[in-house]
């Protein structure tokens, strides 16, 4: 059996509503070693010091800030400006949304940016950090079609440029989409560079998300698909409306401890 080499982490936006310090109190209570940074917890402009801090800050708690995003950016100064951030912070993943303002069907709105791909994907290579493009679903009521709805159609945007640019799989997003993770996994595994996860209700448009195990997505084939493809990423797991109304916060808990019996079953 061949050995997982991925981690589980949390994406930053679950903590959204909560200030850094609760936020790595939790991920220690959790036993959550892994953090996708966002800018609410450690904003764009900090200083070398306030950098610092927060790293210092992460190792107290036992947690290594391993990526940041997702960031939107749709300017060559914006996708600079946010690997400087991300080579400040010294992680190996920026997720990013590279994208550009576009009229369609008579409303301007962002969409899919070849030329901001080739620039992300320079920077990539410039930078030694992988720039994972986050799929956003392709349902138009809660997510974009018109911006990198799933890994199979941004592939068409990056397949011939650096191969520091891949993709940040969302697997609620690509499961309703009415597609196979674990076979996306398979196929454009040495492009995907982290991962995020919930689990979806029946008929769920892969947006907000349900705790891990009361959805209808069956992870175990997933997590075997990363473990045979050699996955050496992070999967975080990312709770939009987790804190949305009392209660949900078991959410959380909830999803850690079915996706790490899940992923200790695996381990051999």
């Amino acid at each position: 059996m061949k050995a997982i080499k991925f981690n589980l982490a949390m994406a930053g936006y679950t903590y959204n509503k909560f200030s850094v310090d609760q936020t790595l109190d939790a991920l220690e209570k959790l036993d959550v070693h892994y953090l996708c940074v966002k800018n609410f917890h450690l904003p764009f402009n900090s200083t070398a010091v306030q950098i610092a801090e927060f790293k210092k800050k992460c190792a107290d708690h036992g947690v290594t800030p391993y990526g940041v995003g997702p960031i939107y950016m749709s300017t060559p100064d914006e996708a600079k400006k946010y690997f400087d951030y991300a080579a400040a912070l010294g992680v190996g993943v920026l997720v990013g949304v590279p994208g550009e303002k576009k009229v369609i069907n008579g409303k301007e709105t962002s969409a899919s940016s070849r030329k901001m791909c080739e620039v992300c994907a320079k920077l990539a290579g410039e930078y030694k950090i992988k720039y994972a493009i986050h799929n956003h679903g392709a349902n138009p009521k809660t997510g974009n079609p018109n911006l990198y709805p799933t890994v199979v159609s941004t592939y068409e945007y990056i397949k011939d440029l650096d191969p520091n640019i891949g993709f940040c799989m969302d697997i609620a997003y690509t499961y309703a989409d009415g597609l196979d993770p674990a076979e996306i996994i398979r196929t454009y595994h040495k492009r995907i560079f982290d991962g995020h996860i919930r689990n979806i209700n029946p008929g769920n448009n892969g947006s907000a998300g349900v705790s891990g195990p009361n959805g209808v997505i069956n992870f175990r084939p997933i997590f075997e698909a990363l473990r045979d493809v050699g996955y050496t990423g992070c999967l975080g797991l990312e709770l939009a409306n987790a804190f949305g109304k009392q209660g949900d916060t078991l959410w959380i808990p909830e999803s850690i401890g079915y996706f790490r019996a899940i992923y200790d079953s695996l381990k051999g």
